[in-house]
C-alpha cells in the first residue's frame, strides 16, 4: 500500500473515531457533578415549602425536624441559624442558633434539645433555644434555615450559657465555613395557606 495512501486512511479513521466518541457523549449528557450538600425536612416538601403550623405558635411551637446529606469532606461539626427578614430595613429576627453539633449527627429529630450548643433567639425575650414564627398581618412569610458545615470540631463562644447570638456564632465561624446551604420555608398565619402539605413556592432557594 502507498504509505501516503496509508496515512490518508488512518487520518480518516481517526476522525471518524473521534466524531463517533464525541456523539456519545452528547447523547448522554455531561457527566454529573459531584452531589451538593443540601438542607432538608420530612415534613416541607420541597425547598419554598410550607412549614406547617405544628411548628409556628399557630402549634406545638416545637422546633421542626431537619437533616442534611452530601456532607462536605472534612467536615468537624455543624452550625444551624434560622432566620427571617421582615420587608424594608428592619433588623433580622432571628428563631434558631445552634452550634457544635458533631459531625456524625445527619439529622434533627422536631423538637430536639440535646444535641449541639442551642445560643438565643431575638424573639420574645430573647431567650435559648427555637422559637416558632409567630409573623402577623396577611401574605405569605419566608423563614430560612442555614446549615454550615465547619472545619472545626468545636466553636467558643464568649457568652453566658444559652445565650451566644447569632452574630457572636457568625464571627467565631469566620475562616472555618467549608459550605454552606439552606432551607426556605413560608408561612401564612391562620390557614398556613397555600397547601397544607408542604408545597408552595417550588424552586425557591438552593443548597
Amino acid at each position: 500500500m502507498n504509505p501516503a495512501y496509508r496515512k490518508l486512511r488512518l487520518a480518516l479513521l481517526a476522525a471518524v473515531l473521534l466524531s463517533m466518541t464525541a456523539l456519545s457523549f452528547a447523547q448522554r449528557g455531561a457527566p454529573p457533578g459531584p452531589p451538593r450538600f443540601r438542607l432538608k425536612s420530612p415534613e416541607v416538601r420541597n425547598n419554598g415549602g410550607v412549614l406547617p403550623a405544628r411548628y409556628t405558635c399557630d402549634g406545638e411551637g416545637i422546633s421542626p425536624p431537619l437533616y442534611w446529606e452530601n456532607v462536605p469532606a472534612g467536615t468537624e461539626s455543624y452550625a444551624i441559624i434560622m432566620l427571617h427578614i421582615p420587608p424594608g430595613d428592619e433588623a433580622e429576627h432571628v428563631y434558631m442558633v445552634l452550634y457544635n453539633i458533631p459531625a456524625d449527627v445527619y439529622e434533627l429529630a422536631e423538637g430536639s434539645t440535646d444535641i449541639g450548643v442551642w445560643g438565643q433567639h431575638s424573639m420574645r425575650g430573647r431567650e435559648t433555644g427555637y422559637t416558632p414564627p409567630c409573623s402577623g398581618g396577611g401574605g405569605l412569610r419566608i423563614y430560612t434555615a442555614t446549615i454550615y458545615a465547619l472545619s472545626v470540631p468545636a466553636i467558643t463562644i464568649n457568652a453566658p450559657p444559652g445565650l451566644a447570638t447569632m452574630a457572636q456564632l457568625k464571627e467565631a465561624m469566620r475562616g472555618n465555613v467549608i459550605d454552606s446551604t439552606y432551607l426556605d420555608v413560608v408561612i401564612q398565619r391562620g390557614s398556613n395557606a397555600p397547601d397544607a402539605a408542604g408545597g408552595g413556592m417550588g424552586g425557591m432557594g438552593g443548597g
